[in-house]
């Protein structure tokens, strides 16, 4: 491995508190991770993009991203497509080699093991750490219709050699792309090959600010605003949003709409009729027809008409933004675009904008809890707490992207429900769902003012300290399937009686009790010990698809019936 990878590398490994001594396994973790946030919007787990292990054949990370979060599971995948209208979705296949050369022998495995993953039944013996990922790809296909179009697939094989366009090799590339399109599964199909410098260039862009420069000569400056640097409206040409959310390939900068409310609704009634004006005679009137494009930026440089703008996002608009993208190749300068620019650093603020110009009803209660002030309180909270007790609550997506912090510490929203939900209400069973679905669960539970904090710390700190012990390897990694299960079972250890309501003083001083014992480490060892040998002594199947069973669930509370009046706190 070249010196400047080997540094790349570290970085990796510190910046993402990835715990890998062996230096090709962790080579794919960066790897993964590398291509994935080319893709991603929203937080994920990034050894869950490797499929490598346990003998996996010629394919090292696997992806699937509906509307470009990643999917971990069937049952995220189910919940997501019912819940999002024709959802886009890709599919991103990765093999990783630490040879210094491109071999063609090599790329003919990956496109051999990519056949047989995408065939309706496999030939090849995979691992089980590749089987649900097959199993996933088989729903999204079957599911195929209810998606905005097939899924784009894209393949990456990567080296540490020098991609020298070897005729051969680029033969053998176009060929692949062509043997997997003809599979008919696929919307469209990419094959790209990455030496050394290739993936040292991607990496080094990840979390960089993005900034474009545009023309914005039709404008008002409006009155002086607290928390607001410079702000603007005026007119724009329809070419200068698409230019702002086109990235270095010529595709969308999906990056900049991650604050956006609202995903692309595709080709639904408001969307078809922006697109119908914008091949209209009547295309000019598009500027008093449309509502127009809200963006915040961080900083902002004026040179005459010419404005750059760095770290910005199109907080409203998404739809109309879209829709001039693919118009692209047909706009002209008569179409004209309402822009509202602002230039500010204050989150608050933004959130409050955000709220404001989003208040239509295709927004769900869900895709604006970010912007509560509940959330801002735990965010709050949970950074009151000192090392080694602090955890980080990531309200809003990426927030802490880059900073250094072990991403195990980071909570997101979809975190603090699950676990929430199987600690306090004995659900780890819906611990398998996408966001959506949790929140339409338990949305008259959680998040609400008033709530005590205590519990949703307890709950995330705790999930945090038995992954800890996963980590470690003093929970057997048999086990990890059901880990939502283990979280339940520890406050049944400790006390099986019901949680006061989270608005009750009591809740609080019943969450402190567990704290002490989940910080105490002789203690907390001996509970999770109980715990597994209780799980032992109910003799689950492990094998099986225990973590969305109900039964197992009951079975699991039934081993506590004959303790409710022997506390241990």
């Amino acid at each position: 491995m070249d010196r400047i990878t080997r540094s790349y590398l570290n970085d990796f490994k510190s910046d993402n508190k990835i715990d890998e001594d062996d230096d090709a396994r962790l080579f794919e973790h960066m790897v993964n991770y590398t291509i994935a946030e080319r893709y991603a919007e929203e937080s994920y787990e990034i050894e869950s993009l490797n499929v490598g292990g346990g003998g996996t054949i010629g394919i090292d990370g696997f992806i699937i991203l509906l509307n470009h979060q990643v999917i971990q599971n069937e049952d995220e995948l189910n919940d997501f497509i019912d819940q999002h209208k024709k959802c886009s979705a890709i599919v991103v296949f990765i093999q990783t080699k630490t040879s210094p050369k491109f071999e063609l022998k090599e790329i003919g495995n990956f496109e051999f093991a990519i056949q047989d993953f995408i065939s309706e039944k496999q030939k090849l013996k995979w691992s089980d750490t590749a089987k649900p990922s097959i199993k996933m790809l088989n729903r999204l296909i079957e599911r195929t219709s209810e998606l905005r179009d097939n899924p784009a697939c894209y393949m990456f094989y990567v080296t540490l050699g020098k991609n020298g366009n070897d005729q051969n090799i680029e033969v053998k590339r176009e060929s692949i792309e062509k043997t997997i399109g003809d599979e008919g599964i696929f919307s469209s199909v990419k094959f790209e090959l990455f030496g050394a410098s290739e993936i040292q260039s991607e990496y080094k862009k990840i979390g960089q600010s993005h900034e474009v420069t545009i023309n914005f000569e039709s404008k008002i400056v409006l009155p002086e605003l607290g928390g607001v640097d410079e702000s603007y409206i005026g007119i724009v040409d329809a070419s200068t949003i698409v230019k702002m959310m086109t990235n270095e390939s010529g595709g969308i900068l999906s990056s900049i709409f991650y604050d956006n409310v609202r995903d692309y609704q595709g080709s639904n009634n408001v969307n078809i009729e922006i697109s119908n004006t914008l091949s209209s005679e009547g295309k000019d009137a598009f500027v008093i027809l449309n509502n127009g494009i809200t963006v915040v930026a961080e900083k902002l440089s004026v040179t005459r008409n010419l404005m750059t703008i760095s770290n910005y996002q199109i907080i409203n608009g998404c739809q109309t933004s879209h829709v001039l993208f693919e118009n692209r190749n047909i706009l002209t300068n008569d179409v004209k675009v309402p822009l509202k620019l602002i230039v500010s650093s204050d989150q608050d603020l933004i959130s409050k904008v955000i709220r404001s110009t989003n208040r239509q009803t295709e927004v769900k209660e869900q895709d604006l809890i970010a912007y509560t002030n509940f959330q801002k309180k735990l965010e709050d909270y949970y950074a009151s707490f000192p090392e080694p007790c602090r955890l980080y609550y990531e309200r809003r997506s990426k927030q802490y992207k880059n900073k250094g912090i072990d991403h195990k510490k980071i909570v997101d929203k979809t975190m603090q429900i699950k676990a929430v939900a199987s600690m306090f209400f004995n659900k780890p069973d819906m611990a398998t769902r996408y966001f959506g679905a949790l929140f339409n669960e338990f949305k008259d539970s959680l998040f609400k003012d008033g709530h005590e904090m205590e519990p949703y710390y307890t709950a995330t700190y705790s999930m945090f300290k038995i992954e800890c012990l996963f980590k470690k390897g003093v929970i057997n990694n048999k086990y990890r399937k059901i880990k939502y299960h283990i979280l339940m079972m520890l406050r049944h250890e400790l006390n099986p009686q019901k949680c006061f309501p989270f608005e009750s003083k009591k809740s609080k001083q019943y969450c402190e009790n567990i704290l002490l014992y989940v910080n105490d480490e002789i203690k907390f060892l001996d509970t999770i010990n109980r715990v597994i040998s209780k799980i032992d002594h109910i003799g689950p199947n492990l094998d099986n698809e225990l973590s969305k069973s109900r039964d197992f669930v009951k079975n699991c509370l039934d081993a506590y019936n004959s303790q409710r009046n022997d506390l241990v706190l």
